[in-house]
């Protein structure tokens, strides 16, 4: 799951350089092998991550508002993990458009 490589960048993992690069197969030029997924990928897995806990997140809202359920611990803590996911998402996109303008912004 993406998620879960993104929260080894927050702490709530393994934070060591190596494992770091072990974990997203940075540590050979060629990190793109059979058994290594490539950035876009890895980029595709997390939007979809995040998609699903929007609709987990929006699910538990409507499962509250008819009574279907009473926990409402449960829906904040789905809520604010979709919101928290949703936010990094944002974050990750904004500096991938501020690396690409640096770049456009290169004289040869």
């Amino acid at each position: 799951m993406a998620v879960e490589l993104i929260r080894d960048f927050t702490g709530r993992g393994e934070t060591s350089t190596q494992a770091l690069r072990g974990g997203l197969g940075m540590d050979t030029p060629a990190a793109t092998g059979p058994g290594q997924p490539s950035f876009g990928d890895l980029l595709k897995d997390f939007g979809s991550d995040v998609n699903n806990l929007q609709f987990k997140a929006s699910n538990s809202i409507d499962m509250l508002v008819t009574g279907q359920s009473t926990d409402v611990h449960q829906v904040m803590v789905a809520v604010e993990e979709a919101g928290i996911a949703l936010d990094l998402m944002l974050e990750i996109r904004n500096r991938v458009l501020e690396g690409y303008q640096e770049l456009i912004r290169m004289q040869v």
